[in-house]
């Protein structure tokens, strides 16, 4: 209904900023249910420091998805050294409040497309408090660089469209999965992002894949052998952040402690709260 809504409304062309991870497909898959006319966005992060792009593992979900259902994305290629080491990056990570590299290089991409930019992202995020042994919603002050950016720059578009309104919100809050999440009968898990592929699939009938953290790890640590590397959540910007050349000049300017990296913000509410907030109307 909000992405009915949305394209309702939209002016331009609707072009769907496509990551690897679950939130971006879900967005895909419920514009191609909708039969709305839309373009994927895949931006490749290109540098002289590795053979392959720097996010190579996170978009090849992208890719994969546009190829399976025949799509042709518009593919941007991202010169992340070029941005890094003008320094254009710390810049605008201060402007617009940003602690992150990756929303910052984000924001830079999104400004340069022609178009209705929609960024299928960030449904409501829980994550267990051990100190008070509670479930509390999180928002943190990084992710809404995106709004300011876009009202600063006038952009046409909607980011967040995974908490549009409050009554997406309110459903993700009150799916079967993340009830029996926050009233403990998922033992052992801390936050909701192993989970929400079950709120996807609830009713869709998408079968998204699940996050399976846990393998990942073993996995990655050769616990296991002969299995492949399951899906996890990815930022895109975890081979960068390894790379000597970035990772040097990234300590050094978080070791100045500057107003560029003090942007670390979070809103934190009790689970039932919330629920308790948003459902006033209903």
């Amino acid at each position: 209904i909000a992405s009915e809504y949305m394209y309702v409304n939209k002016t331009g062309k609707l072009l769907l900023m496509l990551s690897g991870g679950l939130d971006s497909e879900y967005v895909f898959r419920i514009f191609r249910y909708l039969k709305f006319d839309f373009t994927p966005v895949i931006i490749r992060l290109i540098g002289k420091h590795h053979p392959s792009d720097y996010n190579v593992n996170d978009i090849a979900q992208g890719f994969n998805l546009c190829k399976t259902y025949n799509i042709e994305p518009i593919i941007i290629d991202f010169n992340f050294d070029e941005f890094f080491d003008s320094g254009e990056i710390f810049e605008l990570m201060h402007t617009w409040q940003c602690r992150g590299i990756g929303v910052a290089t984000l924001l830079k991409a999104t400004e340069s497309l022609d178009g209705f930019t929609v960024m299928g992202n960030d449904p409501p995020y829980l994550r267990f408090n051990e100190q008070i042994q509670e479930w509390q919603l999180e928002e943190e002050e990084l992710i809404h660089t995106l709004l300011r950016f876009y009202q600063g720059k006038n952009l046409n578009g909607c980011p967040f469209l995974l908490s549009y309104t409050p009554e997406m919100m309110l459903s993700f809050l009150l799916d079967p999965h993340i009830v029996d999440l926050t009233s403990g009968k998922h033992l052992g898990k801390t936050g909701t992002n192993s989970s929400k592929s079950y709120v996807f699939n609830n009713g869709s009938g998408f079968n998204m894949e699940h996050y399976d953290f846990d393998l990942a790890k073993k996995v990655a640590r050769r616990e296991v052998v002969d299995v492949e590397m399951p899906r996890y959540k990815q930022t895109g910007f975890e081979l960068i952040i390894k790379i000597p050349h970035f990772y040097k000049k990234i300590q050094e300017i978080m070791a100045l402690r500057t107003d560029r990296v003090l942007y670390t913000g979070c809103y934190k509410e009790n689970y039932h709260d919330v629920v308790k907030r948003l459902s006033i109307h209903q």
